[in-house]
């Protein structure tokens, strides 16, 4: 058996004293994307913390890359390897997108920035039509491309992103769907927590589903998506449900 770009084993965490997800265990193949779904307050976005470092963690493993990383700070984290994109808006509006790209360079040693920035370039064109351009008067779609593009400045390994298509158009979201795909073809392992079920669903490998912080189930995204249980839940009729 090859070994996983993230092992976790039995994870409980949450905030204060309050445990949020419990014994969550699961395992993500290098290259992959996986889509993290379930109702509101399941969870989700709490585990993807918890993999980042910015919450309580009370129990279980985190392994990465072959080492336990439960107790390090987010920072020793990102060096290792592991982006985070939270949900919302995470730009710097009243600065270009210029200016956004290279302050995405900030922890990279400046003899390495123009080559870190010449590769996102390649990987988003966008990134070099809007050049001058505010990042507040993006739209929502491109927005969320430069936040990502930020990210993979620094070469993760493993992108963990948060609600990537929230409340974007659907054809901001078709176009932010193609952007994950791209990133994990360069061989980046993505786990993803997305309200538009179907549409996330259909360009993952696995998927795993929360109910109330822990596994309900797990598998190939294809046979998660025809279960009966998930398309009566997230499927059917209004595909755009909230899953956050």
């Amino acid at each position: 058996m090859t070994t996983p770009a993230l092992d976790l084993v039995d994870v409980t965490a949450g905030y204060g004293d309050n445990p949020i997800v419990r014994d969550f265990s699961a395992r993500l193949e290098a290259g992959t994307i996986t889509t993290l779904i379930g109702g509101n307050g399941a969870g989700k976005s709490t585990l993807l913390r918890a993999i980042y470092g910015t919450n309580r963690f009370f129990s279980g493993k985190i392994v990465f890359k072959d080492e336990a990383i439960e107790r390090l700070p987010p920072w020793q984290r990102l060096q290792r390897g592991i982006g985070f994109v939270p949900q919302g808006r995470c730009n710097f509006p009243a600065m270009s997108v210029a200016e956004n790209v290279k302050m995405g360079c900030y922890t990279l040693p400046a003899a390495r920035h123009a080559a870190a920035i010449d590769r996102v370039i390649a990987l988003f064109p966008m990134l070099r039509t809007k050049w001058r351009t505010e990042a507040g008067n993006l739209s929502g779609g491109e927005q969320q491309i430069l936040e990502m593009a930020m990210v993979l400045l620094l070469e993760p390994s493993l992108l963990l992103l948060d609600e990537p298509s929230l409340g974007l158009s659907p054809k901001m979201q078709a176009d932010v769907f193609t952007t994950v795909q791209a990133i994990a073809r360069t061989g980046v392992t993505v786990l993803v927590v997305e309200q538009n079920v179907r549409g996330a669903l259909l360009i993952s490998d696995r998927a795993l589903v929360m109910e109330q912080g822990q596994k309900f189930m797990e598998g190939p995204a294809a046979d998660v998506r025809a279960d009966p249980r998930i398309r009566q839940a997230y499927l059917g009729g209004n595909i755009q449900q909230t899953a956050a």
